[in-house]
């Protein structure tokens, strides 16, 4: 079992955010994470590295307990688990190339010309071959998620965690983004978990879809089950144009 979490409750103040979610995603396997705006889907996506931990259950990645763990501990899980931030979090002092140089000089002990060939190949595989001496300034809002992939990418994570990839981006960028995921998870056999309120980035990457409500997940299965559903979750679907039958 890739991920395990299990009666998780989180508050902030007296704002009750998760209120006992639980899941389980199998290796290899892609899950969405639908839900309106505050629901909490970021939320959730942090407690899978220990950037949040929760107020009560646990939180298992990769067969390693997350919750209640020092954060010195979770650094060797972290090498295994990617997150790729909202707006991408590069480095703006540094290049596109040393961006994504930057995990591999901290966690490996690849030569420099072994790095310098492994960026290369990683910002090809992104689609942004010969980028290396560009400012993150430079980048677009495509390009720079673009970048932060290939960083996420450069330790062979075994989950990746992607958190609102097409947020703020215009529709054929987005697209484009949505296959680099389907391609990636595809090609690496990852654990994928994607937060996004995109009901065309939803349809498009397939796998489980998991519709966060009320701080639990009140739907778990296919975008074609989910389209049977009624009360919120069929309203959330109309509302993306998600055609919702009977």
């Amino acid at each position: 079992m890739a991920i395990r979490v299990a009666n998780v409750h989180k508050a902030f103040g007296s704002k009750k955010v998760l209120n006992g979610i639980s899941l389980e995603l199998a290796c290899g396997k892609l899950l969405v994470v639908l839900g309106s705006s505050g629901s909490g889907k970021s939320v959730f996506l942090k407690h899978l590295n220990g950037l949040l931990q929760p107020d009560a259950g646990e939180v298992e990645v990769l067969g390693e307990k997350v919750s209640g763990r020092p954060e010195a501990e979770l650094i060797p899980l972290r090498r295994k688990v990617s997150y790729i931030f909202q707006q991408g979090a590069l480095f703006d002092s540094l290049t596109v190339g040393e961006n994504v140089a930057f995990p591999l000089l901290e966690h490996t002990s690849l030569s420099r010309a072994e790095i310098r060939d492994k960026v290369a190949h990683l910002l090809t595989r992104v689609g942004l071959g010969g980028t290396e001496n560009l400012m993150p300034s430079e980048l677009s809002g495509g390009m720079r998620k673009r970048v932060a992939l290939a960083r996420g990418l450069a330790l062979d994570p075994q989950v990746i965690l992607y958190d609102e990839p097409t947020a703020g981006l215009d529709p054929l960028t987005g697209e484009a983004i949505t296959e680099l995921i389907r391609d990636v998870a595809g090609e690496t056999c990852a654990t994928s978990v994607v937060v996004t309120h995109d009901l065309l980035v939803a349809k498009s990457l397939g796998g489980t879809l998991a519709y966060l409500s009320q701080g639990v997940f009140s739907f778990l299965g296919s975008i074609e089950e989910a389209a049977k559903e009624s009360g919120e979750l069929a309203r959330f679907l109309r509302a993306g144009g998600l055609y919702v039958g009977a």
